[in-house]
Order: C-alpha cells, then sequence, then structure tokens
C-alpha cells in the first residue's frame, strides 16, 4: 500500500518531492512517486524522520521568506502531511516507529 496523495491532496505529494529532492533523499522520492510503499522498519523510520526534517526546513524557509511552489507559508501543508504520512504508518503496521522518531524530534 502505497501513500495516498489523491483528491486534494496532490500538492501535498508536491511539497514533499521539493524536500526530498533538496535533501537529495532517493529513497523518499521512491516512496513518495514510485507505485510502492514502505516496505520495512528501516524505511518507516527514514520517512518519520524526513517528514520532521521536512518540517523544519518548511519553518526555516518561512523564516526566511522563501516561496516554495507559490507559497511562503506551508503550515497548511506540512499539517496534511503528518496526518497523511503518521495515518500511513500507523495503519501498515509502524506506528512505533512514527512514534519513536515524533517523540525525539
Amino acid at each position: 500500500m502505497m501513500l495516498d496523495f489523491s483528491g486534494n491532496d496532490e500538492k501535498a505529494q508536491l511539497v514533499a518531492t521539493h524536500y526530498a529532492k533538496q535533501f537529495n533523499n532517493a529513497v523518499i522520492l521512491e516512496i513518495l512517486n514510485q507505485p510502492r510503499g514502505v516496505q520495512n522498519k528501516d524505511e518507516a523510520i527514514i520517512l518519520s524522520q524526513f517528514f520532521w526534517d521536512m518540517l523544519d526546513a518548511s519553518a526555516l524557509d518561512k523564516e526566511n521568506k522563501k516561496v516554495v511552489l507559490d507559497e511562503s507559508d506551508l503550515q497548511f501543508w506540512m499539517e496534511r502531511l503528518m496526518n497523511i504520512i503518521g495515518g500511513y504508518l500507523k495503519q501498515n503496521g509502524y506506528e512505533a516507529e512514527w512514534e519513536k522518531v515524533s517523540d525525539e524530534a
């Protein structure tokens, strides 16, 4: 099962892809844009850590008034991505990995 970016969440995928490219993270790019999901606990941890790194980067972008995908404040999309990624990991048996990384963030 892959991440669900259907409907109004298409831009959430674009935002996540923007940061995955910025971080040069091939594993995350594959998870976000290929028809596959997280395949093991290590990837669940990588995806969880990516979310928090992306959140930090988006806050820094906002602070520096950097426009990303025509937006200067990505808070709405970060909240959507938290729901999408966290929900996905919980649904697929990786809740412990998500919670552990989230507690450390």
